[in-house]
């Protein structure tokens, strides 16, 4: 594991939070993108026969759904993913063959049957799995890139730099909470969040209003954007959280409530909108998705 680094230690982290801080979207979801795919390239580059990684990769039964199609997108990877499937389905064939194994005598009448205690072997082995070793990397930059937004929240250049960011999804503002509780700059921080979520509302409330009739004349500005800004925030950038990290907290780590949370979202923009947006005909609709 990462060793606990200075307070005051400004490393690479602290330069590439800077840099997301320019960006759209969460800027530690953008970090933990940044850094899977730095990953990915290192591994394959140079990884793909290393005994520790290949053992990791098998307890894991590979990489989770999200880094495993960024796999896809790494230069000259084929072969080596190649080498990594074939070891991985190789194992699970040994897993198959150990769960179908079973005495002539319980084949009766064409039928065969698993045996209960076989079932639930092959079955635990399933709960019992590592997590993926991309994630498990993955998550020691996420938690210093919070530690750092935290440690350098008294630097006036680099709070200003926050501030005028877009905001941290809101998984990502739990989650410094969690991991930070006692830290001197927490209340700093979601004090920033506080406002900033204040402001995405007052956009969010614009965009409702340009979608009355009433108001269809009026042109838009960066309020036609701000449900997409809104879901990012409320779920991450897209296939964050598509992954095993959560499975190194707790059973109980709130995500179902995001889950119910993002899904009563996006009711609201179903219902809250569909009417206003009928009477507002295909130009309207046209200006908007272009805006």
């Amino acid at each position: 594991m990462r060793s606990r680094r200075s307070a005051t230690d400004k490393s690479f982290t602290y330069f590439a939070l800077r840099e997301a801080f320019g960006k759209c979207g969460c800027p530690v979801c953008r970090l933990m993108e940044e850094y899977s795919r730095r990953y990915l390239e290192a591994l394959f580059y140079e990884q793909v026969n290393d005994v520790g990684l290949r053992r990791k990769l098998r307890e894991a039964r590979g990489f989770c759904n999200w880094h495993a199609w960024l796999v896809k997108t790494i230069a000259s990877s084929a072969l080596g993913a190649a080498i990594i499937a074939k070891d991985l389905i190789t194992e699970e064939i040994a897993r198959l063959d150990a769960l179908l194994r079973k005495p002539l005598a319980t084949r009766l009448y064409h039928t065969i049957k698993i045996s209960p205690k076989s079932l639930s072997t092959f079955l635990q082995g399933w709960r019992q799995k590592g997590i993926c070793p991309a994630c498990e990397i993955i998550l020691e930059h996420e938690q210093h890139a919070l530690e750092t937004i935290l440690n350098f929240l008294h630097e006036a250049e680099f709070a200003r730099l926050f501030e005028s960011s877009a905001a941290l999804c809101l998984i990502h503002t739990r989650r410094a909470a969690e991991a930070n509780g006692t830290h001197p700059h927490l209340h700093a921080l979601l004090e920033i969040q506080r406002r900033k979520y204040i402001h995405l509302v007052g956009e969010l409330e614009e965009f409702c209003r340009k979608h009355d009739y009433r108001f269809s004349h009026e042109s838009w500005g960066a309020e036609s954007r701000s449900w997409l800004r809104a879901i990012e925030l409320l779920a991450g950038k897209p296939d964050v959280f598509g992954n095993e990290i959560q499975r190194k907290r707790s059973a109980d780590d709130g995500v179902g409530r995001w889950v119910r949370l993002i899904d009563r979202f996006q009711r609201w923009l179903l219902t809250g909108t569909s009417s206003m947006l009928a009477r507002d005909g295909e130009a309207k609709q046209d200006e908007f998705y272009r805006g």
